[in-house]
């Protein structure tokens, strides 16, 4: 499995707890955590951050095998 796959089946695993939580969250108290899915939602610029560079490195380090 390449990096970049690990890190998109981490991400998907992160949002799928993500969403269960914030739903338990609204049953049990009956209201809306707006500070967690705040939050949650922000970390999502590092994670397309992330997934960037390693995409960008991956494809440096392939042109300079070939060059």
């Amino acid at each position: 499995m390449k990096k970049i796959d690990k890190f998109v089946f981490g991400v998907m695993v992160y949002w799928i707890l993500f969403v269960v939580t914030m739903i338990v969250i609204f049953c049990v108290k009956d209201k809306v955590p707006d500070t967690l899915i705040r939050f949650g939602l922000g970390g999502g610029a590092v994670e397309l951050a992330c997934g960037a560079a390693i995409e960008i490195l991956s494809n440096k380090r392939k042109m300079e095998g070939e060059g």
